[in-house]
Order: C-alpha cells, then sequence, then structure tokens
C-alpha cells in the first residue's frame, strides 16, 4: 500500500504479489482480482457507492470467502487519503462525475496470507478513468 501527496493532493494505490505462491494464495489473488474487476464494471456517475461494494461482494461470496473481506471496497481520495464516498454496505454516498475513488477489494485469511489490489479511478458520466498506472 503506498501513495504519494502533490500540491496538497493525496494518491493511494496497493499492489500484492508474492514468490512462489501457494494455490491457496493464487486463488485469493485471483479472486481479489475478479471482484475488482466486478466493482469496476458498475462504476459511473450516479451509481450508488454501496452498488460498487455489493459487486466486489458478490464475486467474493460467490467464492465462499466472504468472512475473510474485512474492509470496504474503496474510499474517495483528494486532500485526504479516505474521504466520501465510501464504498461500503451501508454507505448512502452516491458517485458524482469527476470524484476520485479507489477500488479496492481485499481478502485476508489468517495462516494464508491477504490480498488487495488498489486503483484509483476517476468517475466520469459513462464508467470511470484509471488514474493509477
Amino acid at each position: 500500500d503506498l501513495g504519494a501527496q502533490w500540491r496538497g493532493y493525496r494518491s493511494d494505490m496497493t499492489r500484492t504479489f508474492s514468490i512462489s505462491p501457494t494455490p491457496k494464495q493464487e486463488k485469493i489473488l485471483k479472486i481479489s482480482k475478479k471482484a475488482q474487476k466486478a466493482a469496476l464494471n458498475v462504476i459511473k456517475a450516479d451509481v450508488k457507492a454501496k452498488e460498487v461494494d455489493e459487486a466486489a461482494r458478490k464475486v467474493v461470496r460467490k467464492a465462499d470467502y466472504e468472512e475473510y473481506y474485512l474492509h470496504g471496497s474503496g474510499h474517495g481520495v483528494g486532500l485526504d487519503i479516505h474521504e466520501p464516498p465510501s464504498l461500503t454496505p451501508d454507505s448512502e454516498d452516491v458517485l458524482k462525475e469527476g470524484v476520485v475513488t479507489t477500488v479496492e477489494p481485499g481478502i485476508y485469511v489468517q495462516g494464508v496470507g491477504g490480498t488487495r489490489f488498489e486503483d484509483m479511478i476517476l468517475v466520469t458520466r459513462q464508467g470511470y478513468e484509471f488514474l493509477t498506472r
């Protein structure tokens, strides 16, 4: 998990990798990536933040790993590292065009490891634009 600050604005991204991963580690890596793609597929202006979270959780739930999904699926980033919108199950936030948010589903299994892929995106009317490169 890393980021930078420039002229008061923050960034936030995470990558997970493993050298010689076990089959269980490979499995949770794949589930996390698939969950992030599912969340990204529903992002666009005027979508409820909790719908983005639910898209990611649905993938994790189907893989029978929901008990290991220990945090929300993302958060706004700007002058603060964590700001609205909050991509969580109980969020009342709505994604607005021009908002910057992270998408970061994660799975953490004790004795196996944890995985998260976090990217920053700009919400657009029709979808999103990756800001993380």
